[in-house]
């Protein structure tokens, strides 16, 4: 008879410590959610840009062109994203953009986000492949495809990257560099037909040297693509969108 009351007195306690613990986790749930809810900044995720300016770019103490110079942010650097002021929309050199607050080692203040970029530029003399390593991530691993022209490398080359860009103007700043494209080149992204842009340095023996927008029926962009011809070769550079970003191919020919 002790021996089944000392088994029944077992039992009792043992429910009693689970029903605590279950309660305990219950209640260190509810506690975490409710933090999430007070806190949700916690959960956010920080966002990057990278200056694409070659000259660097103005951090300034206000949203107006006029306010006072704080710092010259280099080509290249990491800004932290903080905020989007309103009503600060502008093109500057025929690039569209707005002023947002960023910060830069310790330092805080207003950029203008037409000379920014998630992914970072790239750097001079850096290659191709050089590039496409440095930018690559365990999620996304970005690889560059070469092809020798079917008559051989002599003859031509054909060069493909896909970029995980943001959009149609972040690629085509990476890509002006990665493949020298003219730098006066600045197209308009929001346009509503198809449109050609001729490089007004053109150089006298150049055949054609310009920038197409190819744009649908519905208004929708679908390619960008440059041309450059000389009397004994061609080269060609097309961006096409992707399901994972933004395809760059540049094909050259030598006659």
């Amino acid at each position: 008879m002790k021996n089944h009351i000392i088994a029944l007195s077992l039992i009792l306690v043992a429910s009693f410590s689970s029903c605590n613990s279950k309660k305990d986790i219950e209640e260190t749930q509810t506690n975490s959610d409710l933090a999430a809810i007070i806190n949700p900044s916690e959960k956010a995720t920080e966002t990057y840009y990278y200056v694409t300016a070659s000259s660097g770019l103005s951090l300034r103490s206000g949203t107006n062109l006029k306010s006072k110079k704080l710092l010259v942010l280099p080509y290249g650097a990491q800004v932290k994203y903080l905020s989007s002021p309103e009503h600060t929309a502008m093109t500057l050199g025929g690039i569209t953009g707005e002023m947002i607050e960023v910060s830069y080692q310790g330092a805080t203040g207003f950029a203008f986000s037409g000379y920014l970029t998630t992914l970072a530029p790239p750097q001079p003399s850096e290659t191709i492949k050089d590039y496409a390593k440095r930018i690559s991530t365990t999620e996304h691993k970005v690889d560059v495809i070469t092809k020798a022209h079917n008559k051989g490398e002599d003859y031509g080359m054909t060069t493909s990257i896909e970029l995980p860009a943001r959009d149609w103007k972040e690629t085509y700043k990476i890509a002006q560099r990665l493949f020298n494209l003219p730098k006066n080149i600045q197209p308009d992204f929001d346009t509503k037909g198809t449109v050609t842009i001729l490089n007004k340095q053109k150089r006298e023996r150049t055949l054609t040297d310009e920038l197409t927008l190819n744009v649908s029926s519905k208004g929708e962009l679908q390619n960008l693509s440059y041309a450059y011809n000389l009397k004994n070769y061609k080269r060609t550079v097309m961006i096409t969108k992707t399901k994972n970003g933004f395809l760059i191919t540049e094909a050259e020919e030598s006659k």
